[in-house]
């Protein structure tokens, strides 16, 4: 996430949204004094575009931090003065992304987590990691697993409203028409920012549209759990046929 100072904005990073590759873009204009947090370093498997970047005063400050707890970390004064970009995308097409995306770092994490615990077999904190990530193992055998399993944490409600469950931010970039979106970002800074690069693009190998992936009740259970987004945004399943 970033918190501008330079440009009197706070981009709010929600997951499987492009979020990466927007945050990249923006941490293009920002300050020495601005909050940009970590991001994971470029890596062949996972990044269409090489990239460089470097974080900078993010103590305090998450990757991927609530919009409560931005607001929490920054004041009243910068939260209410500054204004407030983030990222909506089609939950059923999300959740597909998220799929692969959790696919393709699974293994990766298990042989890391085995790596850490050899080197210190006694560090009680590093076994649950690699609980987790075997238990995804299960998770991940198939989509349909993924959907009977589904985390509530994976979905992108905390990034877009506030605890009565009204919309916090002023700009909602949409994913699905992101070049008019970054068009009409830089006409209210009053920058240019030119494109977003392609990060972490590379686990979805398969193209198909998303609605390929779905029976009617899985469907269902996506549209059940992320029923407010799909209200307030205006989504809708749109099936393709094969």
């Amino acid at each position: 996430m970033i918190v501008s100072h330079k440009h009197k904005f706070i981009f709010i990073k929600p997951a499987k949204t492009a979020s990466s590759s927007v945050e990249l873009m923006l941490s293009k204009i920002c300050g020495p004094n601005d909050v940009l947090t970590p991001l994971s370093s470029f890596n062949d498997r996972f990044d269409g575009d090489y990239y460089e970047y470097q974080p900078r005063n993010h103590k305090g400050f998450e990757n991927h931090m609530s919009a409560n707890d931005i607001k929490k970390r920054v004041g009243d004064k910068v939260w209410y003065e500054y204004l407030k970009v983030t990222i909506v995308r089609n939950p059923w097409d999300m959740v597909v992304s998220r799929y692969h995306w959790e696919k393709a770092r699974l293994w990766p994490g298990i042989r890391r987590n085995i790596v850490k615990i050899l080197r210190n077999p006694f560090a009680i904190v590093r076994y649950k990691p690699l609980r987790h990530r075997i238990k995804m193992i299960f998770v991940l055998a198939s989509f349909s697993n993924f959907i009977k399993y589904f985390d509530k944490s994976w979905t992108n409600s905390r990034f877009y409203f506030d605890k009565e469950g009204k919309p916090i931010c002023d700009i909602y970039l949409s994913y699905e028409n992101l070049n008019e979106g970054i068009s009409a970002l830089e006409s209210l800074l009053g920058v240019q920012l030119g494109s977003p690069p392609h990060l972490k693009n590379k686990p979805r190998h398969r193209k198909n549209h998303y609605s390929q992936y779905y029976n009617q009740k899985q469907k269902e259970q996506i549209e059940k759990l992320f029923k407010h987004e799909l209200e307030i945004f205006d989504y809708t399943f749109e099936r393709v046929a094969q």
